[in-house]
């Protein structure tokens, strides 16, 4: 296998990686995010239970340092040259979405007080880059 090969090789695997990364984290935070978003709809997040609402505050700072990890994993990634500019790109959207995330996790206030404008604007940035860096893995996986 020449150095070419190699690179392509392991940058596929960081690929991966990243993307079951990211899947494993959103199975284990969704239900969360569900919980806070319904009560959020209810307006009864002050009606959460205590032990239920810390527990969700601590998982969404994990995830999203956990987020932040697989980032940086990402941002050292080393990419072929024909596949540069899409990694840019998708380092860029996955940036931002993890920059979202920390304004959600952020929002998620003590006292079982959630901001909702900002959970709200949140939820929105995170879906529109998480759809961009899906467009550009798919892109990846045409041009690989």
């Amino acid at each position: 296998m020449n150095a070419a090969q190699k690179k392509a090789m392991n940058y596929g695997q960081l690929i991966n990686e990243t993307v079951q990364s990211i899947q494993d984290e959103q199975d284990k935070l969704n239900p969360e995010f569900e919980k806070i978003r319904d009560a959020l709809d209810r307006s009864k997040v002050d009606k959460m239970d205590d032990v239920e609402y810390a527990r969700v505050q601590k998982d969404f700072t994990t995830g999203t340092k956990n987020y932040q990890t697989t980032l940086a994993k990402l941002e050292k990634g080393k990419a072929p040259a024909r596949l540069m500019g899409t990694h840019i790109s998708l380092v860029s959207a996955f940036k931002k979405y993890v920059e979202a995330c920390s304004e959600m996790t952020t929002s998620i206030g003590d006292k079982k007080q959630v901001d909702r404008h900002s959970f709200d604007e949140a939820e929105k940035k995170q879906d529109e880059y998480m759809d961009k860096f899906s467009k550009l893995i798919q892109k990846l996986t045409n041009l690989a």
